[in-house]
């Protein structure tokens, strides 16, 4: 097996992850030196994926050893993948695990950075799930060997993972080192390998922001989006994942701690959200102010863009409609978890895509010849590419454009009395923060006395 990654597959791997999602990379990692990444995985083949694009350096993987017997196999041999056999996978030899240490330990004495995933399966609970110990054990591994390791914790956040276009922000953590728990006799080696693996959790766990996917990551994004907007907080990846994992911690302490003041919250944001919906606004729009002379050069600016991206709008509209919703459907009915959907999403459409775009240069041989084939068929991608970003600009543009519109239609008091709900509730946040944090240091003043 290949043990360095294709220049091919990397670039697959990095245009698939920016083409669907948007992603903020905050931190990074070392250019040099042998290094352990140890993310969640909380996305399926789409984790690596996303890895690989933001950590600026070629990154090999573990990957399940059945995955090697299928169809996913050349992309894993291209990545440089490295199997590990699993207890959990039917039929598998485990004993063969001692090949996977071994290959790291050699990996890792050339310099190389392995990415593995120290929860040992893919899930959707949102939370970080129990370390297995293979990560330790490799760490030590190589340490015995004097190969020195940095270990670096990699948080994976997705607001909705299995939606096109949706956000995804990776954070590298500081690396940290294992060396200082290396034991000096064999008896002291389980110890020593809990003892990094939950210094591994602990450091991973800094790094993400753990709600329920089905109920409190929806609620944390708009509390968010509220406390921000009232606060003037920037919009600065690193500073969103602090507030929103104060916010989730907040929010499930408040729920355990008073349940009767947490529905109080949740009640008012919502009769706040019914009277944004009511004027069709957002929270940012409240504090628009755009002067006519503002609007004036938008409006001409947009115009002139117009005559470009529209019709390159219309035209991916027209051509992609089609194999965009049949990639969504064909995905739905083959994955029935939520941790592979994006995964089934990326592959089935890769195959309806190719096939689509077959079928057109048929068409297009059989009407204009083969070069009008040739270069239809070379040109169709680029054009999906140039039109999803012109739709969304164009979308962006039009969201301004009603905003706007319901502003100048909405009387300043309405605007104002609006404002004025917003501030409230974010001092009721506040509020509810200082009295969290309050009950916090009572209860450990109590526990030290």
């Amino acid at each position: 097996m290949s043990t360095r990654p294709n220049p091919a597959v990397r670039w697959l791997a990095k245009a698939i992850c920016w083409i669907f999602y948007r992603i903020d990379a905050v931190g990074g990692v070392p250019a040099s030196g042998a290094m352990l990444l140890l993310p969640n995985h909380p996305n399926a083949l789409l984790d690596p994926a996303v890895v690989w694009a933001t950590a600026g350096r070629d990154v090999r993987f573990l990957a399940k050893s059945t995955l090697f017997d299928g169809a996913f196999r050349p992309i894993l041999k291209g990545a440089g993948a490295i199997p590990v056999y699993r207890k959990l996978d039917q039929g598998v030899d485990t004993s063969k695990n001692a090949e996977t240490f071994a290959a790291v330990s050699a990996a890792l004495a050339d310099g190389d950075a392995i990415c593995l995933f120290p929860e040992g399966i893919s899930h959707s609970t949102g939370r970080l799930e129990p370390l297995r110990t293979g990560a330790a054990r490799m760490a030590l591994a190589a340490e015995r060997e004097g190969t020195e390791v940095m270990l670096v914790p990699v948080g994976l956040n997705f607001d909705r993972k299995a939606v096109f276009r949706s956000r995804v922000t990776i954070v590298f953590g500081r690396p940290f080192s294992g060396r200082d728990v290396l034991p000096t006799k064999e008896a002291d080696y389980p110890a020593a390998v809990r003892a990094l693996t939950d210094r591994m959790a602990e450091r991973m766990r800094l790094l993400l922001v753990e709600a329920d996917p089905r109920a409190d990551a929806a609620l944390v994004d708009r509390v968010d989006r509220l406390y921000a907007a009232a606060r003037s907080r920037p919009q600065d990846p690193e500073e969103r994942l602090l507030r929103r994992r104060t916010i989730a911690a907040g929010m499930e302490r408040l729920r355990q701690a008073d349940a009767a003041r947490y529905d109080s919250v949740l009640l008012r944001l919502r009769r706040y959200d019914e009277r944004l919906r009511r004027f069709g606004l957002r929270d940012r729009h409240l504090d628009w102010q755009v002067s006519s002379s503002d609007a004036a050069i938008f409006a001409a600016r947009e115009l002139l863009l117009g005559i470009v991206l529209l019709p390159l709008c219309a035209a991916g509209m027209i051509l992609y409609f089609a194999p965009y919703q049949l990639t969504a459907l064909i995905a739905r009915q083959v994955a029935k978890d939520r941790d592979v959907l994006a995964t089934a999403q990326v592959f089935t459409g890769a195959a309806v895509y190719a096939t689509w775009f077959a079928a057109i240069g048929a068409i297009v041989w059989w009407s204009a010849g083969r070069n009008a084939a040739i270069v239809t068929v070379l040109l169709m991608p680029l054009l999906a590419v140039v039109a999803l970003f012109a739709i969304e600009r164009e979308s962006a543009v039009l969201d301004a454009v009603r905003a706007w519109w319901l502003l100048r239609r909405a009387h300043a008091e309405t605007r104002e009395r609006l404002k004025r709900h917003r501030s409230e509730l974010a001092d009721v946040l506040d509020e509810v923060h200082a009295w969290l944090e309050g009950t916090a240091s009572s209860r450990t003043a109590g526990q030290q006395s």
